[in-house]
């Protein structure tokens, strides 16, 4: 079982460059600048990926202008403006679980990033296809060790990772490595996933929803709505005893009359800002149960995946992302071309979304008076 983790530590870390060729064997890095780098920490020298990139451990001693003494020898000769990554961490732990992802990761083995690849593996030959892994990165002179990674299997990340999207997206590009920094492509897919989960909500079809409790003390009038993926109200209902529960009615704050009289059983609620919420009546203590639109969910680790409602429309992220990125290497037109394939399927996604089901007729609300009947009716 060959097992391999994104060699991404060099993402916006601090970076200098040689200010004069380096030999293979050398222990001294002359830099134009040592702001960010630390004693005993890893560095990455060259880009990921490129041929004879390696990684290094800067000694302990204070470090001096203009001057990084390294642990041990180099292994290739590094040319004047070769760029230098302060990374920390130098090698990566293999941890694998031998009952799947409900087990506990255990080390299984240490190997020195491989800088010259996209990756670094490592092969358990042990291994077998209900196995579960994790990797860490550590520093071995600080004996310090990341957070763990996600779980990774046998099957790999699914079609709809945010591993995958990335992955997609840089096979349309000419150039794999022309992006340097891959958090420009998360930020460009949660854009898009903020785009499509409000697209979801627009339709009303009862997407990306969510629930929460709002207690109110004595005659509190307003409580607050704690849960942090809040956007809006769908339904509020209201109860005083725990038992009988209430459908709410919205209304304004500037409708709520100091005298106005209200009923426990036909209860009013209101907003005051972002989440804050006033009730009517407020006489006794009470609680408000509430479903809500959810915020943008967003994907940040390699194995976190798109909401189920959005998993057949994956090429929409991949053209927006592609399109973006061919504008900021200054292809205006052919990037302003994806960007309009991916609005095109945002709106076929909406289309597709509005009726939630499909297995026969369903109520439609009238929103709006209809006028008279033609005469042809």
């Amino acid at each position: 079982m060959i097992i391999k983790t994104l060699n991404n530590l060099q993402d916006s870390s601090p970076r200098t460059f040689l200010s004069t060729t380096v030999n293979s064997g050398g222990t001294q890095l002359a830099v134009k600048n040592i702001n960010g780098f630390s004693p005993d920490w890893g560095i990455q020298i060259g880009e990921t990926g490129q041929e004879q990139s390696e990684m290094a451990i800067i000694g302990a001693a204070a470090l001096s202008d203009g001057t990084l003494n390294l642990t041990s020898a180099l292994r290739f000769e590094h040319p004047e403006d070769t760029p230098i990554y302060s990374v920390k961490f130098s090698q990566v732990i293999f941890k694998r679980s031998t009952t799947g992802t409900a087990g506990t990761a255990t080390g299984i083995g240490t190997v020195t990033i491989q800088a010259d690849s996209q990756f670094t593996q490592y092969d358990d030959t042990s291994g077998v296809s209900n196995y579960a892994y994790k990797t860490t990165f550590y520093n071995p002179v600080l004996a310090v060790e990341s957070s763990e990674s996600d779980w990774t299997t046998s099957s790999g990340y699914t079609p709809y990772s945010l591993y995958k999207l990335r992955d997609r997206i840089k096979s349309r590009l000419f150039s794999s490595n022309y992006i340097k920094d891959p958090q420009d492509m998360d930020n460009w897919i949660n854009e898009w996933l903020e785009r499509m989960n409000n697209t979801a909500i627009d339709v009303n079809e009862d997407y990306s929803m969510g629930t929460t409790s709002v207690g109110f003390s004595g005659t509190a009038e307003y409580g607050t709505i704690t849960a942090t993926d809040f956007k809006q109200i769908r339904r509020y209902w209201y109860t005083n005893n725990g038992t009988n529960f209430y459908a709410g009615t919205k209304m304004e704050q500037t409708q709520v009359l100091p005298d106005q009289s209200f009923n426990e059983t036909q209860p009013y609620f209101f907003m005051m800002g972002d989440n804050v919420i006033g009730r009517r009546p407020n006489e006794t203590s009470g609680t408000a149960n509430i479903n809500y639109y959810k915020t943008s969910p967003q994907l940040v680790n390699d194995a976190d995946e798109l909401p189920v409602y959005m998993r057949n429309y994956t090429t929409s992220f991949i053209d927006y992302c592609h399109g973006l990125a061919l504008q900021k290497d200054g292809k205006m037109n052919e990037g302003e071309k994806k960007l309009q394939r991916a609005e095109y399927e945002l709106e076929r996604f909406k289309k597709e979304l509005t009726p939630r089901v499909k297995t026969g007729s369903t109520i439609i609300d009238i929103v709006e008076e209809t006028g008279e009947l033609s005469e042809a009716w």
